[in-house]
């Protein structure tokens, strides 16, 4: 299969965000999880909820996968926090899914389908984020991203 990707040095972010956004941008608040993993580009990718019921993944790409280190921390400490306090009350440690961190994202989405073992696609949505809001640790708002290229 012939590689179509563009080298590195010959993205702008013009071109960058013809590509990741396609469709028109919306605002919406979701729920993430600390569930995070980087794609093969490098891209952060976060499993989280919309509307506290229909499971997403915010993708975080290109160059916002940067800005996004902030988004990565909050969530990792507060999945830390919650670990360390149930060791200390000596429960069991919480479910990755109990820890959510409200964010206000701005995006377009694409939708997914991944094969599973008996030979059913599945949709999966990925809501890729242009900017976002989330409040850190002491309640001050955190902004990230940037309005894509038009």
């Amino acid at each position: 299969m012939q590689n179509r990707r563009r080298a590195p040095n010959e993205i702008t972010p013009q071109s960058e965000d013809t590509g990741l956004f396609k469709k028109d941008l919306g605002q919406f608040r979701v729920s993430l999880v600390p569930h995070i993993k980087r794609s093969s580009r490098g891209d952060l990718v976060v499993r989280g909820y919309l509307n506290d019921k229909q499971e997403i993944f915010v993708v975080f790409a290109g160059r916002r996968a940067k800005d996004a280190l902030a988004v990565e921390t909050r969530v990792n400490s507060m999945f830390a926090q919650a670990t360390q306090a149930a060791v200390r009350s000596g429960s069991r440690p919480p479910e990755v899914n109990q820890i959510r961190l409200g964010v206000h994202v701005e995006g377009a989405w694409r939708s997914r389908f991944q094969r599973d073992v008996s030979g059913w696609d599945h949709r999966s949505y990925q809501l890729l984020a242009s900017r976002w809001a989330f409040a850190d640790a002491e309640g001050m708002t955190n902004l990230g991203g940037r309005p894509p290229f038009s």
